[in-house]
């Protein structure tokens, strides 16, 4: 056993002893109301374009068409609902949707919060960036490359896990 002197000297040295551990929620997606309008009304719109992309417009020799097509530009809740068999794409795992789009900001976000600490930095691209939707459909391959400034496409063997941004083709 520690003398009482003994203890109380360890008790004091214990915090810098102990490595102080930063938290970050590494949360992939923000509140709605971090969002400026004018933000949520453009994500709205690209995320409605996407819908019709995956699910098609239902003309010509495309079967399937849109069923439900809705996006809240204040809440930025949202609904694609393709008319085939009431297919439910997962939008999460296209860039130019409404999850994608906020997965974008929340790993922007997290780099801002922690510029300076390499480490945090590296666990926001592992903890954010490597769940975004890289997914793009092939009419946006062009149309929105340049719409959100903070979007760079990732490209094999980067910190960000090396994954490609795929093409879906509808």
């Amino acid at each position: 056993m520690f003398p009482p002197t003994t203890l109380s000297a360890l008790l004091l040295l214990l915090p810098a002893l102990i490595p102080l551990v930063q938290s970050y929620d590494f949360s992939p997606t923000l509140p709605a109301s971090a969002i400026p309008d004018a933000q949520k009304s453009d994500w709205c719109d690209s995320h409605s374009s996407t819908c019709v992309s995956i699910c098609g417009t239902g003309m010509g020799t495309d079967l399937l068409g849109v069923k439900v097509n809705a996006c809240s530009y204040k809440t930025l809740q949202y609904e694609c609902i393709c008319n085939k068999d009431n297919l439910k794409p997962k939008m999460e795992l296209f860039h130019y949707t409404v999850p994608g789009l906020m997965c974008e900001a929340a790993w922007k976000a997290c780099g801002k919060t922690n510029e300076g600490d390499k480490k945090m930095v590296g666990e926001c691209d592992n903890q954010i960036r490597k769940k975004c939707g890289h997914r793009i459909t092939k009419d946006q391959q062009t149309k929105n490359e340049g719409l959100y400034g903070f979007f760079k496409p990732i490209k094999g063997g980067g910190k960000a896990g090396g994954k490609k941004r795929e093409e879906f083709v509808a």
